[in-house]
């Protein structure tokens, strides 16, 4: 049986450098035409937005908007260091070629073995996670070496830190907003519900809210957090945890023994919080199965992000204002 390579879609975006939304979601369906023939189209959205998050998570990429446009941008490939005790070990990030490996290796060959390189496969349920490529060296001068010669960035402050201080709270973003919008605009409204953690038909006039309007010409949406009978437009993940936080509820799983975190399928965390933490382990979050793993919290479907050390979880975490429950995550 001949696999694909799930290294494809990174490929096409490391080739075309930025790419708009459109041409993003046309290249995924042509990559996993057959994947996605088994998927019910309705979840079409749900797949490309889920691979998009993963992605940005990894540091391959970055999406934002311009003149009015999703932009996905390929980031320059390097080496980003773990945060982890005892030998130096980093992980590859951003564009890559079909000859990346190769290059790897033959430079990898020319160190007499003190530079390892580590490939492991996590091709997700669509085919389309990129490899994770580890670079563990006897040294930070050997590594030194090895990224100069490739040509590659390599922090010698792992940038896990780096993002996770660097980025702002839950308070500090809330302090930005203006909250000017009407308790109701007359746009189509889906109110988030705590429970299912779905935006939904249902309406509810308790507050605070977090709301998702359709613009009726555009159809885009615009998310909007209510407090006290006004409301401010919001990134719609920073959004769902504003809103989580003025309830007093929490989502967060955490097992300092296994230094495991997890975080409901359906509140993914804002993109540099979940950068912060893929880049403990290089790896992309896993959807975890499991059941009243947070007491209160109905949720069944987890991402389960591995090797995060507790000075960078529990850190992480507090940004979104989150406390975790403690538990053991198997």
């Amino acid at each position: 049986m001949i696999y694909a390579d799930p290294n494809r879609l990174l490929f096409v975006i490391s080739a075309r450098g930025k790419m708009r939304w459109a041409d993003y979601c046309d290249a995924i369906d042509f990559l996993s035409a057959n994947k996605l023939s088994e998927e019910r189209t309705s979840n079409l959205a749900a797949i490309r937005s889920g691979l998009l998050q993963c992605y940005e998570a990894l540091g391959h990429c970055d999406a934002y908007y311009e003149n009015g446009k999703s932009i996905i941008t390929a980031s320059p490939a390097s080496l980003c260091r773990l945060p982890r005790a005892g030998l130096p070990v980093a992980v590859l990030t951003g564009a890559r070629c079909l000859k990346t490996q190769e290059q790897l290796a033959e430079a990898a060959n020319a160190q007499s073995g003190s530079i390892k390189i580590i490939t492991k496969r996590y091709p997700g349920p669509h085919g389309l996670f990129p490899d994770t490529i580890k670079i563990q060296s006897e040294s930070d001068k050997v590594l030194a070496a090895f990224t100069e010669k490739l040509g590659l960035r390599c922090p010698k402050i792992p940038p896990a830190w780096t993002f996770v201080n660097w980025c702002g709270t839950l308070l500090e973003y809330e302090k930005m907003l203006d909250y000017s919008i009407p308790e109701n605009f007359g746009w189509t409204r889906y109110d988030f519900c705590v429970s299912t953690h779905m935006f939904q038909r249902t309406r509810s006039d308790s507050l605070p809210r977090l709301s998702k309007y359709l613009n009726p010409t555009t159809t885009l949406p615009t998310y909007v957090f209510f407090r006290d009978g006004s409301g401010a437009k919001v990134d719609r993940d920073w959004g769902r945890y504003l809103n989580l936080n003025a309830k007093g509820i929490t989502v967060a799983a955490y097992d300092e023994r296994r230094y495991r975190l997890c975080i409901p399928v359906r509140i993914p965390l804002p993109s540099v919080i979940s950068r912060a933490v893929c880049l403990c382990s290089g790896q992309p979050p896993v959807h975890k199965p499991e059941e009243k793993l947070v007491p209160g919290c109905e949720c069944a479907d987890w991402l389960m992000y591995e090797d995060v050390p507790p000075q960078i979880a529990l850190v992480a975490l507090s940004k979104v204002g989150q406390r975790p429950a403690r538990v053991e995550i198997r």
